[in-house]
């Protein structure tokens, strides 16, 4: 008898363990809440080719050919053949299950732009990313954008927050792209979708789920210094936003409405890695002091600039483990950080800066987990006064890359505004280049040129200041 009991209890266990269902992570969840404030939670970004070996024999795009070539390496993606299944109350969050009906062709288009020229092009961007997901099918696009600048074709590819963050949409963007011109194909197994999770399956993985939370709670006992650390470090986090304050007033930060407008600002990589080094500083520092350039330039045109003003910006940041850094889904954190806007020189202001993150970054980023607490940042969005603005810096390939043997000029990240932050600072490195997209509120920001000019000018002034020359970093 005495032995009998413990293998029974041995197979409850085994019968009880096994593969999670893929569930939509509670911060997911609140990014689609987000969304029924009517505000969209996309990340995207905006490639622009050297376009001839897209185009057929007619000098058409071969957009057939494109979706056949993008289909033959969605095995490299899952997720991208995976929508959203509502379980209903009482059997848990969202699961991933494969779309059973999934078409390429839903999900690969191509648009003309209707005129010649940048504005043209980043204006197609903002419509085609403003609009709502088919949560009923894949959470994901990709537009190709024909006659929108020279004669180039461009590629917007826009993935719902839920899928994504920006360093995942960088990966599934990998997907896609290649580092030489004549890449082999890539082959994968016939795809079969599987079934939809049955009740009792999703009741099981509920089960196992609780228990594997028991146990996560019974380590956390006998591991009690991880547990006093970790308090440690929630309260050091607690002392330090306190200690941010209050973001100040400014005319800008009102809740956003639906118009939306793309500003793009070039800059140079290297360029700003010598002045960082130079500095003591790093790449971020240097673009966070030209993002105060630009919001410099907006409050000085409104009369709202003073020495004293201190703008608070969001800035993305990642928390994936390494061994974790393929994981798809969103793992990131937020670093609050002070922008000294009325300091007039960059140096000093960029010096003032890369001190005030090295002191931040001694602690790991915020991550709103609690459900009681994101849920409250969600309500409180078009009236909190933490931030003014937000920022997102992500590091692309260091190379040139290509699609479908067409090289990739340029990629631009493209953000949304959401909240009552009204402009959007997103950054993306590629093969050398420092690529800023300016996403703003058409009406709350009219003069969203007027912040990419003070950007470009601090770009220059930084480059300029240590260099000894003049260089073009070039509004669009």
């Amino acid at each position: 008898m005495s032995t009998k009991a413990p293998q029974h209890r041995d197979r409850r266990a085994r019968s009880i363990d096994g593969p999670l269902l893929e569930r939509v992570t509670p911060l997911d969840v609140s990014n689609l809440r987000v969304e029924q404030h009517g505000l969209p939670m996309n990340v995207g970004a905006l490639a622009i080719f050297e376009p001839r070996a897209l185009l057929d024999s007619s000098g058409e795009l071969d957009i057939e050919a494109i979706r056949a070539r993008i289909e033959d390496r969605l095995h490299l993606a899952p997720r991208l053949r995976q929508r959203l299944y509502w379980p209903g109350f009482g059997f848990g969050a969202p699961v991933w299950v494969d779309d059973a009906s999934f078409d390429v062709g839903r999900h690969v288009g191509v648009r003309p732009v209707p005129a010649h020229g940048e504005d043209a092009l980043l204006a197609t961007c903002v419509e085609l990313n403003d609009r709502p997901f088919d949560r009923a099918h894949p959470l994901w696009e990709i537009w190709f954008l024909t006659e929108g600048l020279d004669g180039r074709v461009s590629m917007l590819v826009r993935f719902h927050h839920v899928l994504a963050d920006g360093l995942a949409a960088l990966m599934l963007l990998g997907v896609l792209f290649e580092a030489a011109p004549e890449a082999s194909p890539s082959e994968g197994p016939t795809w079969k979708p599987r079934p939809v999770p049955s009740r009792s399956e999703l009741l099981r993985d509920g089960m196992r789920r609780r228990i594997t939370a028991l146990r996560g709670g019974l380590g956390r006992i006998e591991h009690p210094q991880q547990t006093l650390a970790r308090g440690r470090t929630l309260l050091r986090q607690a002392a330090q936003f306190a200690r941010e304050g209050r973001a100040p007033r400014t005319s800008f930060n009102r809740p956003v409405g639906k118009r939306h407008r793309l500003v793009l600002v070039r800059g140079d990589l290297e360029r700003a890695r010598q002045v960082a080094h130079a500095h003591h500083a790093t790449v971020n520092d240097v673009v966070l002091c030209a993002m105060a350039g630009g919001a410099r330039a907006l409050l000085a045109g409104r009369g709202e600039l003073h020495p004293d003003v201190v703008l608070k910006v969001s800035v993305a940041a990642s928390v994936r483990a390494p061994t974790g850094s393929s994981q798809v889904g969103n793992l990131v954190g937020v670093l609050l950080a002070p922008l000294p806007v009325g300091e007039e020189d960059p140096i000093r202001r960029l010096e003032q800066i890369a001190r005030a993150t090295a002191k931040r970054k001694r602690l790991p980023p915020y991550q709103p987990a609690a459900r009681l607490l994101q849920r409250w940042m969600i309500r409180s969005m078009n009236r909190q006064r933490t931030i003014n603005l937000l920022m997102s810096n992500l590091p692309g390939p260091p190379k040139p890359m290509y699609f479908a043997g067409a090289k990739i000029l340029e990629v631009f990240q493209i953000g949304v505004v959401q909240g009552n932050v009204p402009v959007q600072i997103g950054v993306l490195s590629y093969a050398g280049q420092l690529n800023f997209d300016i996403a703003g509120d058409a009406d709350l920001v009219p003069d969203l040129d007027a912040f990419a000019r003070g950007m470009a000018n601090d770009l220059e002034r930084l480059n300029a200041t240590f260099l000894g020359e003049e260089i073009g970093a070039g509004v669009a």
